[in-house]
């Protein structure tokens, strides 16, 4: 096993904030689904660390950090704008005209998205625990349950920055001082690689949701890792040219969370969330990794997919930066369950005044005879309906980042990539459609049909929770679906929706903020993207 020491080095520090690297700041949090957060006073490393509370103390602020990381709606807002699958609201703030148009999208200064910074954070604190933790008296399988802990968080965060910005810069060793913060960036491979044998140690040391017990579900277990490892292996073949050794690879891992029987669909789409169901919604057992939220430290994600309004019967304000798109929202089958998490009428509370979508409008509010408020529906995944949320304006609602569902379409996917549709891979599928639908796959597809009836399951299943992007881009859906979508809600003067400017390849990469390449010299700049020349603009 490697030993590894904390790296301050973010990777991205402005010159004043790499004088502060000599400097050290533990954020810790406490609880189960109420994780509060405390600040400890600057401390020398090399005196902290002594004792399983402080190492646990790392630990916790691993987990505190996760949460900002995979809940930021900036970044969630962003990655759903840049699909077809989401539209501007009535607000412009946050770039959101621009992201949907893909406006601007070769800048490293004042536009990209923003998570390179975050990202580096969190895999600096899961280096404090990695690079500390063997002075610490402890046992062996406790010392390996947190290692292992950390090499999931570090593993997952370092998956979501190589889709989005390619190889990365992997620090493995701490600093005192500013010597060794020049890190270059690794080979696609060898990233790929070293978040591969991060979850593999994860599966070997990490308990099972079952033996973690109700109190811990929080925690990041063996299938949580079994099912990222599977999606990684998933991902790599496609951006392959379809690697038929990591789709076996996809598949056995996938195959073992679903054998494992730790994790089962509900019966109800409904009891996911918070809006229907309130604290039944959080951990359940169709969850394999969510980020907690309480009522000392709440969600603004509601704020950000609302409909740009204050009301008691729908808990705390909401801004509306960015709405499911119309076309989308009418893609659900009026039978489908999850088109009930869409907010499309309200009656204002102590009133007989009704407030209803009105698509006819094209998104332009004030209109119609219901005046609805913003773009298009609502996305009831975020919301807190409670008198709490609506008196203090902030979620307690869970974000989910790992379900089961992704399990079983990703297994369905790679079966057949590697079979066609089997009956294997048909169960998969239809395990998740007929949960929430009705009327059934229909049979005897095509090996390309029955691929094109996993993406829009995804869809109906994922949509309004920053999974899509990573979807479209991994099966070169992208950019055929922007262009044709939004040159239609241009061309037809949908509201805020801009001419498109880009047409992303499956080879679209963001790139590095300026900050980062200041601060690290021996970081390379991803070369500028070309927009698809298969579609005009």
């Amino acid at each position: 096993m490697k030993t590894y020491k904390y790296n301050r080095c973010k990777l991205s520090f402005s010159l004043g904030s790499r004088i502060l690297i000599v400097l050290f700041t533990i954020i810790s949090f406490i609880g189960c689904t109420d994780l509060s957060e405390s600040t400890y006073t600057f401390i020398n490393p090399d005196n902290y660390y002594n004792t399983e509370e402080e190492l646990e103390s790392a630990l916790n602020s691993v987990y505190a950090d996760f949460r900002t990381f995979a809940a930021g709606y900036k970044t969630l807002m962003t990655l759903e704008l840049l699909t077809e699958h989401a539209m501007p609201a009535h607000s412009s703030k946050d770039g959101v005209k621009n992201f949907n148009s893909w406006q601007g999208v070769n800048q490293s200064t004042t536009y990209n998205i923003q998570i390179w910074d975050s990202g580096y954070e969190l895999i600096n604190r899961c280096n404090v625990v990695l690079g500390r933790g063997d002075k610490v008296n402890i046992s062996g399988d406790k010392r390996n349950q947190i290692y292992g802990q950390a090499r999931f968080f570090r593993a997952y965060t370092m998956f979501v920055l190589l889709r989005i910005y390619g190889r990365l810069a992997i620090p493995e060793s701490y600093t005192s001082g500013l010597a060794g913060l020049e890190i270059p960036r690794k080979t696609i491979d060898e990233t790929y690689n070293f978040i591969i044998d991060d979850l593999k140690y994860c599966i070997d040391n990490l308990p099972t949701r079952s033996q973690w017990g109700s109190g811990a579900y929080y925690k990041a277990s063996k299938g949580a890792a079994q099912a990222l490892l599977g999606d990684v292996y998933l991902t790599r073949g496609c951006m392959d040219a379809y690697n038929v050794n990591y789709f076996q690879e996809a598949k056995k891992y996938l195959g073992e969370v679903i054998k494992s029987q730790e994790y089962e669909l509900l019966p109800d789409y409904k009891s996911l969330w918070y809006w229907f169901v309130e604290d039944a919604a959080k951990n359940t057992k169709e969850s394999l990794l969510e980020v907690q939220f309480g009522a000392s430290q709440v969600s603004d994600l509601h704020c950000y997919f609302g409909i740009n309004t204050k009301d008691e019967c729908l808990g705390g304000k909401m801004y509306a930066r960015a709405g499911i798109a119309h076309k989308s929202y009418f893609s659900f089958q009026d039978e489908d369950v999850r088109k009930q998490c869409f907010l499309t009428e309200y009656t204002i509370t102590g009133t007989t005044t009704r407030r209803w979508w009105e698509p006819e409008y094209k998104g332009f509010s004030g209109k119609g005879e219901g005046m609805w408020p913003s773009t298009s529906p609502g996305c009831v995944k975020f919301y807190d309906r409670t008198k709490s949320c609506y008196d203090t304006g902030g979620s307690k609602a869970n974000y989910i980042a790992m379900r089961y569902s992704d399990v079983l379409l990703n297994y369905a996917e790679v079966e057949n990539y590697l079979n066609g549709p089997t009956e294997d891979a048909y169960s998969k599928l239809n395990a998740v459609h007929n949960r929430s639908n009705s009327n059934p796959v229909a049979t005897g597809l095509s090996k390309e049909a029955f691929d094109d009836a996993i993406f829009q399951e995804r869809v109906w299943e994922f949509i309004g929770e920053g999974h899509l992007y990573y979807d479209e881009l991994r099966t070169n859906r992208l950019g055929k679906n922007v262009y044709e979508y939004k040159t239609y809600m241009f061309e037809n003067g949908y509201y805020n929706c801009q001419k498109l400017q880009f047409v992303p390849q499956k080879t679209f990469l963001w790139k590095i903020p300026q900050t980062s390449l200041d601060s690290n010299p021996a970081l390379e700049q991803n070369p500028d993207n070309v927009s698809d020349p298969k579609y005009p603009l």
